[in-house]
């Protein structure tokens, strides 16, 4: 059947150095300031800052700057972020000393963190003036711009960045603050693609560096071999023996052996290849298919797979037929009605690990039982993250009508108000309809804006020169719509005067091919979507178009097929929490406490048409002046 070539990333084979080595390109080195030399403003209380700022005004240039900087970060400490930017607002950094200018511009780039102005807070770190200042700067200066540039590398999407930072200063922190900082460089470093992070292994000489890019591909590759995985872990291991990683593996990565001597020699796929969903289970049979055989021609362990037809089975006779048949785990089924039938049998535990195709609702499940779907709440809730994560609060949300809409609309809805967020308004349309401008409007309050013009032309009996004008307050949109939907929707928002406020989308609003002509009416809109998707030179995706002329139209369920083959192997490691991540091509999957299967997608936005997945950290080689 479908078969490709491997993927395995080329491990770099140098040597370890000492564990006490710095940086070997353009290090910051420690200070040798004292503790006393150093402002702390952790040990002040507030109401010394109104004495300071007396004493400020009778002071020269210098110490009164001390003063005022001193003071905001005082009030920085208490959350007063207006009142700290502007006592130190008539400070210039070149008439500062280096110091004094590294204090300002964090205090500075703190305000504008606090205010969601990223990009421009990144600006005030990057500065020239301020990045030769950082060099000099005490330890405890040092970890604070880098915890606050990796901070805002994060919120930008820049996660090569945000993980070079922290690996900086990783050696500058105590025991105990460590573990807590590597496991952050983890989180950055499993947001990098793949590619990404083998492109950049070779272009320093930070061994640190180095080693975390190298331990991090071996993570998110193989996921259909564990077994080339372990010999890849156990190389890097020997070559890295004083890595900062070497003895707390990150990631399940020191559990592997243990999914090795577990994993089921027999396997039941249960799935609908008959019937109105025939078409549906085909394309994930062929997906699981394309897994299969891609690691069977790299020479990994494959189980026995024994096919069930599920249309129109008895599915707790079937689930009984394939346990007398010997299999160890099951995939399937893929029908909600069949899964909360074999619920409904097993209300406590099930026989063998299932790893069902779908989810359905309830708030407890039977030990053993996994379940596995491309469900739009996920997208939804994910939205809503990313939303607040940018500093947005307030949301607009537009839905189709229907229990679909009001289901996706819900579950954004509940994520977005527990992270402290408000939906300023709600709005249905129909789409058979094709009434979308006069429910944008209403939303928007343009008809209230139309209304105030009559009244004051009544008022004065004259044509005044007028423009009509929307609410003003709404952050972002978040829209639920299909292709055709948004691509009528968004050009109506700038019609409408909201031209300029972002709109985050779920993956329906993009067909999952390039279709620059019709999809320049969504440029702007952010959306997610899977791996898969955006993945034009997977080897497997290529195969499965090649051999499958309809592939085009199914393509997120051979995707689902893809990883329902690499979660058999791994449905341990998601037991691990929060590091048991397998990387899928339906997502970065981890598993919640009932039992479900979530997925964390890939940001996109279009952009002339074409769907660019957003920057990720660098595309290209790093210099070493980027240190």
């Amino acid at each position: 059947m479908l078969a490709s070539c491997s993927s395995t990333p080329t491990t770099v084979s140098k040597p370890a150095q000492s564990s006490g080595e710095r940086y070997t390109v353009k290090p910051r080195p420690v200070p040798t300031v004292t503790a006393s030399n150093e402002f702390n403003p952790a040990t002040v209380d507030v109401s010394t800052v109104e004495q300071w700022l007396l004493d400020a005004k009778d002071m020269d240039p210098e110490e009164s700057a001390e003063l005022l900087l001193r003071a905001a970060e005082v009030l920085l400490r208490e959350g007063e972020l207006a009142r700290a930017d502007d006592v130190v607002g008539e400070l210039i950094s070149p008439e500062l000393s280096t110091d004094q200018a590294l204090r300002l511009a964090i205090i500075r780039a703190r305000v504008q963190r606090g205010h969601a102005e990223f990009s421009q807070a990144l600006a005030q770190l990057s500065d020239p003036l301020i990045e030769k200042a950082v060099i000099e700067a005490p330890v405890r200066q040092q970890m604070q711009y880098s915890q606050l540039r990796a901070s805002l590398y994060e919120i930008e999407g820049d996660h090569l960045s945000a993980a070079r930072e922290r690996i900086f200063i990783d050696p500058l922190l105590t025991p105990s603050q460590q573990p807590a900082n590597r496991q952050s460089i983890w989180g950055s470093l499993m947001q990098i693609p793949t590619s990404v992070l083998i492109s950049n292994i070779n272009s320093t000489n930070n061994r640190d560096y180095i080693g975390w890019l190298e331990l991090a591909s071996i993570a998110k590759d193989n996921q259909n071999d564990i077994d080339a995985q372990v010999r890849q872990r156990d190389t890097w291991l020997r070559n890295w023996p004083n890595h900062p990683a070497h003895n707390n593996l990150p990631g399940g990565l020191d559990k592997l052996n243990d999914l090795i001597v577990e994993r089921p020699d027999q396997v039941a796929l249960i799935l609908p290849v008959t019937g109105r969903l025939a078409a549906y289970g085909k394309a994930i049979r062929d997906g699981f298919f394309a897994a299969y055989y891609e690691t069977l021609n790299q020479g990994g362990n494959v189980p026995q797979i024994n096919q069930y037809d599920s249309n129109g089975a008895d599915i707790n006779a079937l689930y009984q037929e394939v346990l007398n048949s010997g299999n160890k785990l099951v995939i399937g089924p893929l029908e909600k009605e069949s899964l909360s039938a074999l619920v409904a049998s097993h209300p406590s535990s099930i026989n063998v690990p299932t790893l069902a195709l779908n989810r359905i609702d309830g708030d407890r499940f039977p030990n053993g039982l996994y379940q596995f779907g491309l469900n739009p709440e996920d997208e939804a809730e994910q939205i809503a993250d990313i939303a607040m994560a940018k500093g947005f609060s307030r949301a607009l949300i537009l839905t189709p009508e229907g229990s679909w809409g009001q289901k996706v609309a819900g579950a954004f809805a509940q994520r977005w108000q527990s992270l402290n967020g408000k939906i300023v308004a709600s709005q249905t349309f129909d789409a058979s309809k094709n009434n979308y401008s006069q429910q944008i409007k209403s939303v928007l309050q343009i008809d209230r804006s139309q209304q105030r013009l009559q009244k004051l032309q009544q008022i004065i009996g004259i044509h005044p020169s007028y423009e009509p004008y929307r609410r003003t307050d709404i952050d972002f949109i978040f829209l639920l719509a299909r292709p055709n939907e948004g691509r009528a929707i968004k050009p109506l928002l700038a019609y409408h005067y909201a031209g300029d406020i972002p709109v985050y989308a779920t993956s329906h609003i993009y067909r999952g091919n390039d279709s620059a002509n019709k999809d320049q009416d969504i440029n702007g809109v952010r959306f997610i979507d899977i791996p898969w998707i955006f993945n034009n030179k997977s080897a497997l995706r290529k195969d499965i178009n090649a051999g499958i002329p309809s592939s085009q139209g199914y393509q997120r369920m051979y995707a689902l097929g893809v990883d329902s083959f690499r979660l058999h192997l791994r449905l341990k490691q998601l037991r691990n929490g929060a590091s048991g991540q397998v990387f899928g091509e339906t997502g970065t999957l981890t598993l919640n406490e009932l039992g479900q299967i979530e997925r964390e997608l890939a940001l996109a936005e279009i952009q002339d048409g074409i769907a660019v997945v957003n920057p990720v950290g660098a595309t290209g080689p790093i210099e070493s002046n980027d240190f």
